[in-house]
C-alpha cells in the first residue's frame, strides 16, 4: 500500500522492496469541477475552516463523495477508501497470502466490533475513528522516508503543506509523494484513473495538522 521504511506489520517487507501499489492509486473519482465544489461544502461546514476535522471532510469528498457505504470497482471500502493492507496495519484485518488484492480473505480481526466488510461499511463511527489512525500512522511513513523536511516547502506551483502530503500518501504512498517532490511538482505523477497527486497537494492544502510541523514565517524553496 503504503511504499516506506517503518512498516510495523508483516506487508512490510514488500511494501518496503515497492513490490506492492500504493494504498489509494486506484480509485474511482468524481469530476473535478463536482468535486472541488462539494470539498468547499464539506469544509465549510466546520466551525475551523482549516481544521482537522475539516480536513477529513474534504478528503472524505474526494474519495467517495462522503459515503460510508462506497466499494469502488477494485474493492477499495468506505468514504476514505481504504484497501486490505491499509486495514491489515490498523489491525482491522488478518494478513492472507496477498495483502493488496482487496479480498479481505484473512478475515477481519473483530477489532471494533468489525467482523466483514459489511460491519465495516455500516459503520461510520469506526470508519472516522480508522482514518484518525491512519493520517498519524502515514506522517510516520513520511518521516520514516525522511520526506518531512519538506513540509512547507514550495515546489513547483504549490506550498507542500503537511496537510496536502497527507493527501499526497494516502493517494499514492510515500512513494508516490517522493516521485512528486523530485519531479519538481509535476502533474504528471498520477494514478492510473489520471488523477494527479498535484490535485490532493493542492487542494488539501494548509490544513491544520497538529502532529506535524508548523507552517513558519519563511518558506523554505525546492528551486
Amino acid at each position: 500500500m503504503l511504499i516506506h521504511l517503518c512498516r510495523t506489520t508483516a506487508a512490510a517487507a514488500l511494501l518496503c522492496c515497492g513490490l506492492l501499489p500504493a494504498q489509494g492509486q486506484q480509485r474511482d473519482h468524481a469530476t473535478p469541477a463536482s468535486v472541488d465544489r462539494e470539498i468547499l461544502i464539506a469544509a465549510s461546514a466546520y466551525r475551523g475552516a482549516k481544521s482537522l476535522d475539516a480536513f477529513f471532510a474534504a478528503l472524505k469528498v474526494m474519495e467517495s463523495d462522503g459515503d460510508y457505504q462506497s466499494v469502488n470497482t477494485l474493492n477499495f471500502i468506505g468514504a476514505y477508501q481504504f484497501g486490505e493492507a491499509a486495514l491489515i496495519d490498523l489491525g482491522y484485518v488478518r494478513m492472507d497470502r496477498d495483502i493488496y488484492d482487496n479480498d479481505y480473505s484473512g478475515g477481519f480481526t473483530g477489532k471494533d466490533g468489525i467482523r466483514s466488510v459489511a460491519d465495516f461499511l455500516n459503520n461510520p463511527s469506526v470508519q472516522e475513528k480508522a482514518m484518525r489512525s491512519w493520517v498519524k500512522l502515514m506522517w510516520r511513513y513520511i518521516e520514516g522516508e525522511n520526506l518531512d523536511r519538506y513540509a512547507w516547502t514550495r515546489i513547483g506551483e504549490v506550498v507542500l503543506s503537511p496537510s496536502g502530503m497527507l493527501g499526497a500518501t494516502h493517494l499514492l504512498g510515500t512513494g508516490g509523494l517522493k516521485d512528486f517532490i523530485e519531479s519538481g511538482g509535476s502533474h504528471r505523477i498520477a494514478d492510473p484513473y489520471g488523477t494527479p497527486v498535484l490535485k490532493y497537494v493542492s487542494q488539501l492544502a494548509g490544513y491544520d495538522i497538529p502532529f506535524a510541523p508548523a507552517r513558519p514565517a519563511r518558506l523554505a524553496s525546492l528551486n
